[in-house]
């Protein structure tokens, strides 16, 4: 008995109870670790799949573009394509701006500009001959308000369908040298009774009539 009490009390059996219970837990942790049942991964049947979560670029805004063509005293004068809501003053911004002697007098700056308008450009003198002509065939002065939105060249007179010039008539909102020169052809076989009679000649029809209506007499 006394013997055992001696063993009992030794330091080496505190060291052997010690690494008993040491590698009694260890044996416990693998068991655990190498020998448990795998669970099943949790699934989230709301949340969004991966390919669904792809990055949508922002779609570029496309703006609409349209053709206009700028004529006379401006460095360079040409068909210009711009974006739809330009106005006249930008386009003759791009023209190069004006030419020695030229004005921008009788033109609408701010008006915007639409799909196939035409501006023409006139000198200092053309647009005092044109103003002196149609006040001659008229018996006065015909003004037009400036700030009127029907045609991106706003004239100070209107002009004549059935006197005025080649020039003159090129100042109207769509009409370019051809669509003039069959106002002529036209007048000269029989000349205009009305002014809507101008959706009769060659190469006019009802849309330019209606930008230019409020600017020709006959």
């Amino acid at each position: 008995m006394e013997y055992f009490k001696r063993y009992l009390s030794s330091p080496i059996v505190y060291f052997i109870l010690i690494g008993i219970l040491v590698l009694t837990n260890m044996g416990t942790l693998g068991y655990f670790l190498f020998f448990q049942e795998e669970t099943d991964p949790v699934i989230c049947e709301e949340c969004p799949k991966v390919e669904e979560i792809a990055v949508v670029p922002e779609e570029v805004e496309k703006k609409e573009t349209i053709r206009v063509d700028i004529k006379g005293y401006v460095k360079k004068p040409g068909v210009y394509e711009v974006e739809s809501g330009t106005i006249v003053n930008d386009l003759v911004a791009l023209a190069g701006g004006l030419k020695s002697g030229g004005t921008t007098e009788n033109i609408n700056l701010s008006k915007r500009l639409y799909n196939e308008d035409m501006i023409v450009v006139l000198s200092k003198a053309e647009l005092k001959k044109s103003l002196s002509a149609a006040t001659n065939s008229n018996g006065q002065s015909n003004s037009s308000t400036s700030s009127s939105g029907n045609s991106s060249i706003v004239s100070n007179t209107k002009v004549s369908l059935n006197k005025a010039s080649k020039e003159e008539l090129m100042t109207l909102n769509g009409i370019g040298e051809a669509k003039a020169l069959a106002i002529i052809e036209y007048r000269k076989e029989k000349p205009f009774t009305e002014i809507a009679e101008l959706m009769q000649v060659s190469g006019i029809g009802e849309s330019i009539y209606e930008k230019i209506k409020d600017f020709i007499i006959l």
